[in-house]
């Protein structure tokens, strides 16, 4: 019984919750790939005064771009409630776009940069590469990324194609 109470409440909320995310006019369209779900098991907590909404244990958000997971999603709107002008993740972080995964304590996305910000044991593996440093700046629409404090990267180049020996010659995004 006390299942069936939380699933009702979650239905409740996830209706809420689309409306409360809802941008586009009734006469704009939304392409097929532009759509993001959002889960969590704990509890779900709308703060309509700050314009934000909290999802709390595991958290998964996924797009067809990728995927994040955090203990804590916090989903900061304009004031006016019609765009997010960030989210920031809390606790074990992971996130998949491609072949890429990266970890770290904390993560920030900014979508109107299009600039996601890796915090705390901030760590990006492709394939046998990894990069690690305490902040990992993403520019995802350059496909570039910065590691700042401490950087470390162990880079295993491709024998298969031909490389040149420069390190900005490989893309890891």
């Amino acid at each position: 019984m006390k299942t069936v109470i939380k699933v009702f409440a979650l239905i409740i909320s996830c209706g809420v919750i689309v409306s409360f995310f809802h941008v586009a006019g009734a006469d704009e369209s939304v392409p097929d790939d532009d759509w993001t779900v959002i889960t969590c098991d704990g509890n779900l907590f709308m703060d309509y005064r700050n314009q934000r909404v909290t999802f709390f244990n595991n958290v998964l958000v996924k797009n067809p771009r990728g995927s994040l997971r955090a203990d804590r999603l916090i989903i900061f709107f304009s004031p006016d409630g019609k765009k997010i002008e960030r989210t920031e993740g809390e606790g074990n972080i992971r996130i998949r776009m491609e072949e890429k995964v990266g970890t770290g304590n904390r993560v920030v996305y900014y979508p109107q940069q299009k600039k996601a910000v890796l915090l705390g044991n901030a760590m990006v593996t492709s394939g046998a590469n990894t990069v690690r440093g305490g902040k990992i700046t993403f520019f995802l629409d350059k496909k570039e990324m910065e590691i700042e404090e401490a950087p470390d990267l162990r880079y295993f180049p491709d024998r298969s194609e031909e490389h040149t020996s420069e390190l900005q010659s490989h893309s890891f995004i």
